[in-house]
């Protein structure tokens, strides 16, 4: 092998076979000696049939064709090796003693590569031999190193263009071709054809690049779009480079493009995972921050006002937790539907290119957020909210359940309520809580009122920390009496904070600051062990004690290890749980029916009473009494204080006691103050009362007093009602 100045190794004129046809045998000894002499390995066939044979058997590196040929002409010939398998690209020389166009065109026609006239010069056979042999490797190499070029191309997904300005012509590789799904041009293209495959919504960014490129030779590198024949879009990455002449105008520009749809697609569906809620296909509560980012530097340049509308489903989790999880999920994608059609194109926005995409989040399990661009007055907001309310409170039907849900929604507004996504993220929910403390499907504009009211808040949890640990807390009894003799019958726990300078606290002030907080779970188990203490102290000084109720909140119902925490503070104290009874609401039952159920069951089981508080203020269904163990009907006092006046009060209240009547439950009236409502409860069956009548809450030692006589005091009888 010989290294040439291309760079390719030339192989050694041994290494090479020439296949020579020609039916003069003087003409075959000759040129065989010239060939061998020069070093090459010659075979030689006298005729064309004989030469097609040895032409497949030796591999020829070239052929020596004669064009008169008994039988086969050397043109036949010709064109069939071209047509073989082995002899696309073998140089043809063919030798011909007809000196005229005519022959060596029709051989030219036929493939032949080169022709040499009889007589020979056959000194000069070898060198048009090696030069023909020579351009033949040449082309190879060339065809070897387009071939590798076009497979690179396929294996990265990289396709090429040129544009020629001079001759005006537009060359592209199969690679090209193939990302953008179209044929080869049969016709010569122009450079428009490239600008032509880029999608419409980006081609306004890369006409002005292409254009600078043509006319100033800038190169540039874009990242866009381009739609194929088929429809199908591919995104592309493509890097220009532009040739100009020693004038510096353009003579060409080139043209790389590397589909990059695959990882395109790829990062989309990561940033979807990410950034997007899988429920509802809205924004997640990350991109929601970095829409806020975006929207607030947006609206501070061009001195706008921004609202955060925050929307927080009402009764959501009782939906969730009573059809289970499938039906809640149908319900929030309905929600986020409902979200996206009620945002209108002429709701306050500073640009047409808004979408509802970049201003629409899920934050939360049942949180929704809506971005407001270039509101005028909280007016605007508010009016977009109030349809946001009525559009999620259409009622819809799901697996056979027509369901009504609501909104509460809470706004913060710039600059008043905040420049920043946390000042308005947390005003916008104060905002929504005290909608929520309103009523169902209420709307609330933030207030630096709502702030104060809760900057109260969170110092009274301070202070209500400190007033566990520090014994402030004090428990009250109320009694309850057996209206026809006075005789005590029970009592029920209340709570009192004796606060160090402000005396008494009311426990509607504490109460649900301690609820919202979280304090309650302790404070109960406290309630529950000084309750336990006193019952025990009260026997142990010979006192017989009546059972004593304690009020449970929710959080505390549900809190782990509420049961376990009761037995054990009973059996430290000495006394059996049958001593203890406990009231809820309704409403805090019905939060979990199920959950709700089961615990009642295990408060049951630990040999406790139950009673439901406040009757006939909460759902009032026949169907969760029956399933739920409780012992005692309370009759809340909204029904007791206007009695017997009111007709209403005392049909809802003979109803309320036949109720009870029906389940077998005791019937206690709270609220009683005076002798009218006992004899209208009496005779309505309902003997137990509890009541300022009777008794007001007092300290465990006044308390004991009544344990001692076992009859309450009621006040003097003013009047008796007659029945």
């Amino acid at each position: 092998m010989t290294q040439t100045k291309s760079g390719f190794e030339e192989p050694s004129t041994t290494e090479q076979t020439v296949l020579l046809i020609d039916d003069d045998s003087m003409i075959r000894l000759m040129a065989s000696a010239a060939l061998e002499d020069a070093g090459y390995n010659v075979i030689c066939a006298a005729s064309a049939e004989l030469g097609m044979e040895l032409f497949e058997l030796a591999c020829a590196d070239l052929v020596l064709l004669d064009i008169m040929l008994p039988g086969m002409t050397g043109y036949e010939a010709c064109a069939r090796i071209r047509k073989h398998r082995l002899g696309e690209y073998v140089p043809i020389i063919v030798m011909t003693g007809l000196d005229d166009r005519k022959s060596i065109r029709e051989a030219y026609e036929a493939g032949a590569t080169d022709f040499i006239t009889k007589p020979i010069l056959w000194d000069l056979l070898p060198f048009r031999v090696r030069y023909a042999l020579r351009s033949s490797r040449a082309l190879q190499n060339s065809i070897r190193s387009q071939a590798l070029l076009a497979s690179s191309q396929r294996i990265a997904n990289m396709g090429s263009w040129e544009w020629n300005c001079e001759p005006r012509r537009l060359t592209c590789s199969e690679e090209f071709f193939r990302i953008h799904g179209i044929a080869p041009f049969k016709e010569q293209a122009d450079i428009s054809v490239i600008l032509a495959r880029v999608h419409e919504h980006d081609r306004p960014a890369i006409e002005p690049l292409l254009s600078a490129a043509l006319c100033d030779g800038q190169a540039y590198t874009a990242d866009f779009r381009i739609v194929r024949t088929d429809g199908a879009i591919r995104y592309v990455s493509e890097q220009i480079s532009v040739e100009t002449d020693i004038y510096g105008k353009v003579v060409a520009i080139r043209g790389i493009q590397h589909d990059t749809t695959q990882k395109t697609e790829a990062a989309n569906r990561i940033h979807r995972l990410a950034y997007s809620d899988s429920l509802t296909g809205l924004a997640n509560r990350a991109l929601f921050r970095e829409m806020m980012e975006h929207w607030l530097a947006y609206s501070a340049r061009r001195d706008l006002r921004l609202a955060l509308v925050l929307i927080n489903l009402d009764q959501f989790k009782i939906i969730n937790e009573t059809l289970g999880s499938t039906i809640g999920d149908a319900v929030l994608k309905i929600m986020g539907e409902r979200l996206g059609a009620s945002v209108r194109a002429e709701d306050p926005k500073t640009t047409t290119t808004l979408s509802k995409e970049s201003t629409l989040a899920r934050v939360g399990a049942d949180e929704f957020t809506v971005l407001l661009i270039d509101i005028e007055s909280a007016d605007n907001a508010v009016r977009v909210a109030s349809r946001i309310v009525d559009q999620l409170s259409e009622p819809f039907v799901i697996s056979g359940n027509e369901l009504s849900i609501g909104a509460s929604i809470g706004i913060a507004i710039t600059p008043d309520d905040g420049n920043d996504v946390n000042s308005l993220l947390q005003n916008a929910s104060t905002a929504m809580h005290a909608a929520k403390a309103q009523g169902p499907r209420q709307v609330r504009l933030y207030s630096n009122a709502m702030s104060e009211a809760i900057r109260r808040r969170h110092a009274l949890e301070s202070e209500l920390r400190r007033a566990l640990s520090q014994g402030e807390l004090r428990i009250h009894y109320q009694a309850k009496v057996d209206a026809r003799d006075s005789s005590l019958v029970g009592a029920e726990a209340l709570l009192r904070w004796q606060h160090p300078a402000r005396g008494m606290v009311s426990p509607g002030e504490f109460i649900p600051a301690a609820e919202e907080s979280g304090l309650i779970i302790p404070i109960t188990d406290w309630v529950v062990q000084s309750v336990c203490t006193q019952i025990a102290a009260w026997t142990t000084s010979g006192l017989a004690p009546v059972p004593v109720s304690i009020n449970l909140d929710g959080k505390t119902l549900r809190s782990v290890g509420l049961i376990e925490r009761i037995r054990a503070t009973a059996q430290r104290s000495g006394i059996a749980t049958s001593m203890l009874e406990f009231e809820m609401t309704e409403s805090i039952l019905m939060d979990d029916l199920a959950a709700s159920a089961a615990l009642l069951g295990d408060l049951k089981a630990l040999g406790c009473r139950l009673a439901i508080d406040d009757f006939g203020t909460g759902y009032s269904s026949l169907t969760y009494l029956k399933s739920f163990p409780v012992d005692i009907l309370k009759i809340d006092r909204s029904f007791i204080k206007d009695l017997p006046a009111d007709a209403s009060d005392a049909a809802l209240t003979t109803a309320i006691v036949a109720i009870g009547k029906s389940l077998d439950l005791d019937l206690i009236a709270e609220g009683v103050e005076t002798w009218e409502q006992v004899d209208l409860l009496v005779a309505l069956g309902c003997t137990q009362v509890q009541g300022f009548l009777f008794s007001r809450p007092i300290a465990a030692d006044a308390f004991g007093v009544l344990l001692s006589t076992r009859l309450t005091r009621p006040a003097p009888r003013i009047k008796v009602a007659s029945f």
